[in-house]
C-alpha cells in the first residue's frame, strides 16, 4: 500500500496536530533561529520520494501523479517542522537504468546546486520487497558520486505496510538482506512512515537527523567536498586530487573556516532571495484578487522587489603589470589553479593587448569574448605604420620594430615591403575585416587548455610563424573561467601590459581600466625588481590617474621566479657563509632553501625603502604597499621542494578572497537593508484605520521639514564651502601654469638630453597622432597634455584627495561623501505623540532602508563623477591642444620635426591666458554638478518614500510577513558572523 492511500486521513489531522503544537510553543520559537537544515531526498521512485517530501512539510509541495510529474529535474522546496527552516530537495529517478553516466553526473551536479552550500542528510526512500541486489550496488555507486563519505550522512526511510513488519525486525546483514547491508553500512539509522501517525514520525525523523549531525560536528557536506562548487558546477577529477595534493595538512582548517564563511553568505542570500519571492507571490496572488488596489503604490512595491534580485555592485578591479617573461601569466595561472589557462613562455615580441579574467556564468565552460578595434581605427593606424618604416633617415628603431611586428603579425613575413592598397588586397584581410566589421569574437571551451589554444592567435606572437596573428587589431580580450567563485566572484583581475602602442584607442582603453583599479600588482622578476626602472616608471606616471583619478587603495609588488637559485653563484655574489645562512655544508638542498629565503627577504626590504624613498608615491596618499615574493613554478610542481606556504601564492589567494568577502559582505548588507524596509512597508497593512492615517500625516510633516532642514545645512554648510576651497586651488594652478606653459612644452617637445635626436621625430609624429600621448615599447610615456596640467594638478591633489579620497571607503572627515553619511531625516522618535508607535516604527524602518538604498546609490555616483571632474582638467587641455595635434601632424618632408616643435610651440602660447581657465571653469561645473545631483537625489527619492508611507489605505488587505522580517533578520545575522 503506498502512501496516497488515505493521504486525506493524514492531512486532516492537522487540526490536531496544530492543538499540539501550540502546547509546544517555546520550542517552536526556540526552532525559529536554528540555521536553515537541507535535506536530498533520493529513492527509485521520484513519486515516492515526492510523498515522503509532502508528509515532512505536511503540504502538497511536490507533484506526486504520474501524468503531471513530466520534468525529470532537481525541485527545491522551503518550510518549517516545530518551527525549524528546512529546505527539501526531490531528486529525479536517479536510479533508472536507462539513464547515462553523463546524464547521472548532471543529475547529481544538480541537485547539489539546489541543496548548496551542501546536504545535512540524504534521505534513501527504498521499499524492501523490491531492492535487488543490482540496486544495492546501484545505490552505492550514486552516493559515492555525491561523496565518498555520504553514507555517514544518509538515513534509510521505508513507507509500505510490509516494510514496516520488515524493518521492525533485526537487521541479520545477511547476503541475501540487500537493504540490511545498506542500513547497515548507514550505521543501522532508519525510519518507518507507517502511513498513520505523520506527525509522530516526523519528530522520530528530525531526532535521528540530530543525532546524525551531532555525530557528523554539526556540519553538513560541503560542495568542495562533494566536487562541486557552490555554483553548481563539477571540479574535473583530476583538479580534485591535485587540490587536495597542493593543500599542506597546516591549511587544511584555516580554508574550512574561509570557506563555510563564503557558503555561508551565498546561502544566506539565497535564502533570502527565496523569501523575498514567496512574499512576491502571495502579494500578486492578492492584488489580482482584490480589484480596489493603488495601482502606483503597488508598481512601487513590485519594483522594488524585482530590483532587490537585480541589484549588483561593481565588481572589485585589480590591475596586474608587467613585461613580457616576468610570470604574470603563470602567477594568474598559479592563483587560479588553472596550469594552463593563459599562454606562457612567449618570449618573442610584447603584444599590448588587455587581458581581463573573471568568473564565469556557464558552470563548465571557459569562455573568451576578444573585443576588436575599428575597421577606421585600424586602416589609419596602419597607413602610420607605414609612413614610419618608410623614413630612411633619423629612424626610431623601437618604434619602427613595433610597427614591423604588427604589420607581420597580421599580413606575414616581409608584408612590411608592401603598400597599404596591396596590403588591403592580400589573402590575409578578408578574414582581417571580418573580424573588425563583428567587433567581437566569442570563444567557448570546455578545457582551460584548449581555450588557451583558440585564444593564441588574439594575444601572442610568433616569429617563427608569422601572419594569422590579430593581437595588433585587438583590443581587449575578457576571459571567464567557471569553478572560481570563491577567488573570482566579484573579482576581475586585469592583465595590463607594461609595454606602449602607439594605437589610441588601446592606450585610452589602458588608462580607462586604470581608473577602475581599486588595487595595482606590479609583477617584476626577483632579480631585478628592485632596479626594475620600467616597473617604477609606470607606478609614477600612472599614479594620478589610479589615485585622484580612479579608486587605487593599495600596491602591491610581486617578485617572480623566487625558485630560479643557483646557491653557489648567489652565495659568491653576496659574500655568504653557511653561518650567515644557518645551514651545515652537508645539506645541499636546504642550502638553496635558505639562498632562497635569504634573496625573498632581501628583495622585501629593499622595495620597501625604495617605495619610502618615492616621495611621488608617497604624496598621492597610497599608504597600502606589501610585496610577496612568490614561485608559480614551485606551487605547480608535483614535486617540490618548497613548501606550499614559502610559494606565497595561498597568500595571495588569500587577497583574494579577502575582497571577495568584503564585496560579499556589501552586497549581504544592502540586500537585507532594502528587503527587510520593503517588508516593513507592507506589514503596515494590518494598520489600516483613521487613527493610523492620521498617525502618517503627522509623521510625514514632521519628516518633511526635517528633510528642508537637512538639504540646507548640506548645501550651506558643507557642499558650498567645498566648492569655495576648491575654487581658490584651482585659480593658483592657473596663474602659475600660464607662467610655466612654455617651459613645460619646450621640455616635452623638443629632444631629450639622454637622446642624440635620432629618430625622435617619429616618437614627436606618434604624439601628434594620438593627440598629445605616447607610450614606447618599453613602457616610457611622454603626455604633453599632462605635462601641462600638471601645475594645476599639483594645487589642487591635497584638496582634492580630502574631498574624494579612495583610502577609509570615504568615511574620511571632511569628504564629500562622508558629509552625505551625516545627513539623515529619520534620525527622530516616535515612541510618544503616536497611536501606534509599532507600525510607525515600521514606517520609519522602511524609510530608513530607502535613505541607506539612497546613500550608496550617491557614493557610487561620487565614485563615478570623481574619475570625471579630476579628468576634466586633461581633458579640456588636451581639446584645446587638438588643432595644434593635428597641424604639427601634416608637416612632413625636410626640417619636419623642427616645424611640428615650432607649431606646438606656438599653439600653446597662444592658448595660455584662456586654455588653463577653460580647465578651472571646467572642473568647477562638474563638481557643481554633482553637488546638485546629491541635492537633487536626496529630496526627489526621499519626497516620493514619504509619500508612499503617506498613502491612506494602501492595501484593501492584510498581509503578514512579520515571520519573514524575523526570517531577514536571523539570515542577516548569518552573514555577519
Amino acid at each position: 500500500m503506498r502512501l496516497e492511500v488515505r493521504k486525506e486521513k493524514f492531512y486532516q489531522t492537522n487540526s490536531t496536530l496544530n492543538i499540539s503544537l501550540s502546547k509546544t510553543a517555546k520550542k517552536k520559537q526556540k526552532n525559529q533561529h536554528l540555521p536553515n537544515m537541507r535535506l536530498v531526498l533520493l529513492g527509485k521512485n521520484e513519486l515516492d520520494n515526492g510523498r515522503v517530501g509532502n508528509l515532512i512539510l505536511g503540504r502538497d509541495a511536490f507533484q506526486t501523479n504520474l501524468e503531471v510529474c513530466e520534468e525529470h529535474v532537481s525541485e527545491r522546496v522551503r518550510g518549517q517542522v516545530e518551527g525549524r527552516p528546512i529546505t527539501v530537495i526531490n531528486t529525479p529517478d536517479l536510479f533508472h537504468p536507462q539513464r547515462t553516466q553523463h546524464e547521472l553526473s548532471v543529475a547529481v551536479k544538480d541537485c547539489v546546486a539546489q541543496s548548496a552550500p551542501g546536504p545535512h542528510v540524504f534521505l534513501l526512500v527504498l521499499q524492501p520487497d523490491s531492492f535487488s541486489e543490482e540496486d544495492r550496488h546501484k545505490v552505492k555507486a550514486i552516493l559515492n558520486l555525491f561523496s565518498d563519505e555520504a553514507m555517514n550522512y544518509t538515513i534509510v526511510l521505508t513507507t509500505t505496510v510490509r516494510s514496516a513488519r520488515h524493518v521492525s525486525s533485526a537487521y541479520t546483514g545477511e547476503k541475501e538482506d540487500h537493504l540490511g547491508l545498506i542500513i547497515q553500512e548507514c550505521k543501522m539509522r532508519y525510519q518507518i512512515f507507517d502511513e498513520i501517525n505523520r506527525f509522530s514520525q516526523v519528530l522520530k525523523l528530525f531526532e535521528k537527523i540530530d543525532k546524525m549531525m551531532e555525530e557528523n560536528g554539526r556540519r553538513h557536506l560541503t560542495c568542495e567536498e562533494i566536487g562541486v562548487i557552490p555554483g553548481g558546477s563539477f571540479l574535473p577529477e583530476s583538479k580534485q586530487k591535485a587540490k587536495r595534493g597542493r593543500e599542506s595538512d597546516s591549511h587544511k582548517e584555516g580554508e574550512w573556516k574561509k570557506k563555510k564563511t563564503e557558503i555561508n553568505e551565498i546561502s544566506a542570500i539565497q535564502q533570502a532571495q527565496e523569501v523575498m519571492a514567496e512574499v512576491q507571490h502571495r502579494l500578486e496572488k492578492n492584488i489580482k484578487n482584490h480589484a480596489k488596489t493603488n495601482k502606483e503604490f503597488m508598481n512601487f512595491i513590485r519594483d522594488n522587489m524585482t530590483g532587490l534580485l537585480n541589484k549588483t555592485i561593481q565588481k572589485t578591479t585589480i590591475g596586474v603589470f608587467g613585461k613580457t617573461g616576468d610570470g604574470k601569466s603563470s602567477l594568474i595561472n598559479a592563483i587560479l589553479d588553472e596550469d594552463e589557462l593563459l599562454p606562457t613562455g612567449t618570449l618573442d615580441a610584447c603584444t599590448s593587448v588587455i587581458i581581463q579574467v573573471e568568473a564565469g556564468a556557464e558552470r563548465d565552460q571557459y569562455t573568451a569574448t576578444v573585443e576588436f578595434i575599428s575597421k577606421e581605427a585600424w586602416e589609419n593606424e596602419l597607413k602610420s605604420l607605414l609612413g614610419f618604416l618608410a623614413e630612411r633617415k633619423e629612424r626610431d628603431e623601437t618604434i619602427c620594430k613595433m610597427a614591423e611586428d604588427k604589420i607581420e603579425a597580421l599580413y606575414g613575413k616581409n608584408a612590411t615591403g608592401k603598400s597599404f592598397d596591396e596590403l588591403m588586397n592580400d589573402d590575409h584581410s578578408p578574414v582581417i575585416a571580418a573580424m573588425l566589421k563583428s567587433n567581437t569574437k566569442t570563444i567557448s571551451k570546455f578545457q582551460a587548455s584548449d581555450l588557451s589554444e583558440a585564444i593564441g592567435p588574439y594575444i601572442e606572437h610568433h616569429e617563427s610563424d608569422l601572419g594569422g596573428f590579430y593581437w595588433p587589431v585587438v583590443k581587449t580580450v575578457r576571459i571567464k573561467v567557471p569553478d572560481h567563485k570563491g577567488l573570482l566572484q566579484n573579482i576581475v583581475l586585469v592583465d595590463l601590459p607594461g609595454n606602449g602602442d602607439c594605437n589610441q584607442t588601446r592606450d585610452e582603453m589602458w588608462k580607462s581600466m586604470l581608473r577602475e583599479c581599486t588595487a595595482v600588482w606590479v609583477v617584476s622578476d626577483i632579480n631585478r625588481a628592485a632596479s626594475d626602472k620600467a616597473a617604477w616608471e609606470i607606478l609614477k606616471s600612472s599614479m594620478t590617474d589610479m589615485v585622484q583619478g580612479g579608486a587605487c587603495t593599495r600596491i602591491t609588488f610581486i617578485c617572480t621566479k623566487t625558485d630560479n637559485m643557483d646557491p653557489q653563484s648567489y652565495i659568491r655574489s653576496k659574500r655568504l657563509n653557511n653561518r650567515d645562512l644557518q645551514i651545515t655544508a652537508e645539506n645541499v638542498s636546504e642550502r638553496k632553501y635558505k639562498c632562497i629565503q635569504h634573496r625573498n627577504n632581501m628583495a622585501k626590504n629593499r622595495l620597501k625603502q625604495t617605495f619610502e624613498k618615492q616621495c611621488q608615491l608617497q604624496k598621492y596618499y597610497i599608504r597600502r604597499f606589501s610585496v610577496f615574493t612568490v614561485s608559480s613554478r614551485e606551487f605547480c610542481s608535483k614535486e617540490p621542494y618548497l613548501k606550499q606556504e614559502d610559494t606565497e601564492i595561498p597568500k595571495l589567494r588569500e587577497v583574494l578572497r579577502r575582497f571577495n568577502h568584503s564585496h560579499a559582505n556589501r552586497v549581504a548588507s544592502q540586500y537585507f537593508t532594502s528587503a527587510t524596509g520593503i517588508l516593513s512597508l507592507i506589514q503596515t497593512s494590518k494598520d489600516n484605520n483613521a487613527e493610523m492615517n492620521m498617525d502618517k500625516v503627522k509623521l510625514h510633516n514632521e519628516l518633511n521639514k526635517k528633510l528642508d532642514d537637512e538639504l540646507k545645512c548640506l548645501r550651506v554648510k558643507h557642499l558650498e564651502p567645498c566648492y569655495d576651497e576648491l575654487e581658490k586651488c584651482l585659480s593658483v594652478g592657473v596663474k602659475k601654469s600660464e607662467r610655466k606653459c612654455a617651459e613645460i612644452t619646450k621640455k616635452n617637445v623638443d629632444v631629450p638630453v639622454e637622446k642624440n635626436g635620432c629618430g625622435y621625430h617619429q616618437t614627436l609624429s606618434a604624439l601628434c597622432r594620438n593627440k598629445g600621448y605616447f607610450r614606447s615599447g618599453d613602457g616610457e610615456t611622454r603626455d604633453l597634455n599632462k605635462s601641462l596640467a600638471e601645475i594645476m594638478y599639483e594645487s589642487i591633489n591635497e584638496k582634492f584627495n580630502a574631498f574624494f579620497p579612495n583610502e577609509g571607503e570615504g568615511h574620511d572627515e571632511g569628504s564629500v561623501r562622508e558629509k552625505v553619511e551625516r545627513f539623515s531625516v529619520c534620525s527622530i522618535s516616535v515612541t510618544e505623540g503616536y497611536s501606534n508607535p509599532a507600525a510607525m516604527t515600521h514606517i520609519l524602518r522602511f524609510l530608513k532602508a530607502e535613505e541607506a538604498k539612497l546613500k550608496h546609490l550617491i557614493y557610487r555616483e561620487i565614485a563615478q563623477q570623481k574619475k570625471e571632474i579630476y579628468a576634466s582638467i586633461t581633458d579640456t587641455i588636451k581639446e584645446e591642444m587638438g588643432p595644434g595635434y593635428n597641424k604639427a601632424e601634416k608637416c612632413v618632408g625636410p626640417r619636419s620635426m623642427a616645424e611640428k616643435q615650432r607649431v606646438l610651440k606656438q599653439h600653446t602660447e597662444s592658448l595660455k591666458h584662456t586654455m588653463f581657465k577653460k580647465a578651472k571653469n571646467r572642473m568647477l561645473t562638474a563638481f557643481r554638478y554633482l553637488t546638485k545631483q546629491i541635492e537633487m537625489m536626496l529630496e526627489e527619492n526621499l519626497q516620493e518614500a514619504l509619500a508612499h508611507a503617506r498613502t491612506e489605505s494602501n492595501f484593501p488587505f492584510i498581509m503578514d510577513v512579520s515571520a519573514e522580517i524575523r526570517e531577514l533578520e536571523r539570515l542577516s545575522a548569518l552573514t555577519d558572523e
